[in-house]
This record gives C-alpha cells, structure tokens and sequence, in this order.
C-alpha cells in the first residue's frame, strides 16, 4: 500500500497532552531528595482493561508497598498511544511521573510524525513482559498447518487478505513483514479497532489477522477463529501445542508483544535503577507470574541498558518497514 496518510487530529490531539504536561511540570518544580516522597504516577498510554493497564494495575499497589508511597495508574488513551506518550516525555524527570507501554512505544513514531523521539525523549527502565501472537483464519480456511495454509494463500493470490485496526498499527505491520517473508500479496482490510478487524475474519469477509493471545483467546475456544501459528519465536504456555512460524520454515520471523516501563529522560540514574530493582523483585515472584500468564503473557525482566537497546534497534527497524512499503504519516 502507497502513500497512507494519517488523519491532522492526530497532531492537534498530541498538542493538547504536551499542553497538559507543560503545565504540570511547572507546577511540580524539581524532585526533592529522599526519593520517593510523594506518590508516584504510571501512566498508561492506553484505554482502562487493555493489557498495558492491566499489568500496571497488577504492579501498582506491590510497588506502593515496596516504595513506601501511593502509586497511582492513571490513563492517558489516544492517537495510537501518542498523547499519554508526549505528556510523559514532557513530565519532570525526577520520578514521579512513569509510563507502562507496549512495543507501540517504538511503532507508531516510526508510521506517524509524534512531537516526541521514542528513544531520546525517555529514560527506559526495563521491560517486564512479553506476549505472544496469533495468525489466524476462518474455521472454514482448508489448511490444517501453517504451511498448508502458506500454500492457501497463494493460491487465493490477489483475493487473499488480511485485516487490522488501522493503518501503521502493529497487526498492520507485522502482517506486512509476515506477508514479505512469505512471498505473498494480501489486500489490506483497515478496520476501525481490533474488534472489527476480528469480525471481518469471523465473517470470512477477510482471510487472516495476527492478534494477541489474550484478545483472541475467546473467539478461538469458541471455534468462530482458527489458529494456524504463533508469532514469535517461544511457544506461549497458554497454546503449548501451536507450532510457531519459525518452527513452519520461517525462522527470521520473531514478532511478539513486549511490555516495559519509562521514565523521562533525564530521570536521575539512581532513581531508573530503584524503579529497575524493586520492579524486578515484584516480576519476579511466582504469583506474578502467574497472574501475568493468565492474562497472555510471560515475565522478561532486562536492563535499562538492554531496554535502551531493544527501542533503539526496534524503532530504526519498523521506520525501514515504513519507508519500504511507502507509508506516509503526518
């Protein structure tokens, strides 16, 4: 697809979060010593009951418990996630204002112009979690493996399809990479949201969509969705049995859902490294973990080094997928 632009809201949208996050900074002044002090925010890019909020809801009141303060999870949706991103890459660096956000952190500056550097703009405290995809079809698709069905679509050529929740999205994406790797040319169904894009599969209406393991899970136990592989390279517990694209003869395609905590730039490193440490501990505990796995997703804990890394390495590599299949953001 050539030449897919991105609605002017998105900009006036983001303008008004940096706005907000301008004003509070000036208000909160320097961090005082004796970190923390007073109650800390982590704010979520996203809507209430998306998985980003549900790990930060998780984490929160252990990590008020370890640091001796409030902790409060405070929801900032929009823009694909640029509006609580751009109020955070403005907060103070002294702390108290953290983010939760998915890989989308990296995705969507790389597919749309955003009035923050996704690398430069934040102080990366690890990541905590990563989640794994499905690529699935109708009931009715006639492929039992995922080469079978590798060989379905190309023998639909041009009437094969898949959908998404939009343009520049990561299931837009990753289904551009997987579609690369399999030498086939899908038409791209845009939706409006994940829900719709699910139906269109469901209703036979569209051939594939890679979804998480955890919005997906209902449709699939129902049979409405039928599961041909998953993502990325480490089978999910929860779908133990489902071979992974790599293991089906692909084996450079890794492509999973990973969650990780930011502070601003700035944020003093001593700070980054307690947030690091006492997150770590709480992750790393065997009921977390379990809470994590029935929510679609396994532990990870890294470095605030080896998170630095992984945006850095992420970003450059979704803005080459971008300018390779000419996508065009505003």
């Amino acid at each position: 697809m050539k030449g897919v632009l991105f609605p002017s809201r998105f900009a006036f949208a983001v303008t008004l979060a940096l706005a907000a996050a301008t004003a509070h900074g000036q208000a909160a002044g320097k961090a005082e010593g004796g970190y923390p002090s007073r109650p800390v925010r982590i704010v979520v890019p996203y809507t209430p009951g998306t998985s980003a909020d549900a790990l930060a809801r998780l984490l929160s009141d252990k990590l008020a418990a370890r640091l001796g303060q409030s902790v409060v999870v405070e929801n900032r949706p929009g823009a694909a996630a640029a509006i609580g991103t751009a109020y955070v890459a403005k907060a103070p660096p002294d702390g108290y204002t953290l983010m939760m956000s998915l890989n989308t952190h990296v995705i969507t500056p790389a597919s749309r112009k955003t009035p923050y550097d996704p690398v430069k703009d934040f102080a990366p405290i690890g990541q905590i979690a990563s989640g794994q995809m499905l690529v699935l079809t109708h009931p009715s698709t006639p492929a039992r493996t995922f080469p079978e069905f590798v060989a379905y679509l190309k023998k639909m050529g041009d009437d094969a399809s898949y959908s998404s929740p939009g343009p520049g999205s990561t299931t837009h994406l990753y289904s551009l990479v997987l579609q690369d790797m399999l030498g086939t040319r899908m038409r791209h169904i845009p939706a409006n949201g994940m829900g719709v894009a699910a139906m269109d599969v469901m209703q036979n209406s569209s051939t594939m969509l890679i979804s998480t393991v955890e919005a997906s899970r209902a449709n699939v136990a129902s049979g409405k969705l039928k599961p041909m592989a998953q993502t990325g390279r480490l089978r999910s517990q929860l779908v133990p049995d489902l071979p992974t694209v790599a293991e089906s003869g692909y084996p450079d395609y890794d492509l999973s859902i990973w969650v990780g905590m930011y502070a601003p730039a700035g944020t003093p490193k001593a700070i980054v490294q307690r947030l690091h440490d006492e997150v770590g501990a709480i992750m790393g505990t065997p009921q977390m973990r379990k809470d994590l796995l029935e929510k679609g997703y396994d532990v990870v804990l890294t470095s605030p080094e080896a998170f630095a890394e992984l945006n850095r390495k992420e970003f450059a590599r979704w803005k080459d997928v971008v300018a390779r299949h000419g996508l065009q953001g505003e």
